[in-house]
């Protein structure tokens, strides 16, 4: 459900933007300051089930309850914290912050390169079963195309698939 919406997003910065180079990237450098605040307000490291980044704002689901529910939080761009919320039960492969080690200064550049100027729409952090994590970038075209990106942590592309 995330990534039709994030495409339906993606579409209308095309649109607003044209693929000029004017659209600016999620706020990854803001993941750091997000996490910090998630764990001031529980007062200890927690486990995510995803992190994710827009323009305007990084996006948070934690797992509670031993990872059987999950609460969802958001830290804008300007800094301001959005208390978690519960969503309800869940389930899934989760992390922990000490398990994110990309490159937000590299983690688009080679999207860059090889699509030219692409409107990249969001940047995703989920969990895998082994406890490390997964990139990921919904990036889209002023021809109308979504593309979801598959990263390495220092921006190396691993595989795409058009949305």
């Amino acid at each position: 459900m995330r990534r039709l919406v994030a495409a339906a997003i993606g579409l209308l910065a095309v649109a607003a933007c044209g693929g000029d180079g004017t659209a600016s990237a999620p706020i990854v450098d803001r993941i750091d300051q997000a996490i910090e605040a998630v764990e001031a307000y529980y007062g200890a490291p927690q486990q995510y089930f995803e992190i994710s980044a827009t323009i305007d704002e990084v996006s948070f689901i934690v797992a509670v309850d031993e990872a059987t529910s999950a609460e969802q939080g958001r830290f804008s761009s300007e800094g301001e914290f959005t208390a978690p919320q519960p969503v309800g039960p869940a389930n899934g492969a989760t992390f922990g912050a000490e398990a994110i080690g990309f490159d937000p200064d590299r983690i688009f550049a080679q999207i860059r390169v090889e699509l030219g100027d692409p409107v990249i729409v969001d940047f995703a952090i989920q969990g895998t079963n082994a406890g490390t994590v997964l990139y990921d970038a919904t990036v889209a075209s002023d021809a109308g195309g979504v593309l979801l990106v598959l990263l390495g942590p220092q921006g190396q592309i691993l595989g795409a698939q058009a949305q």
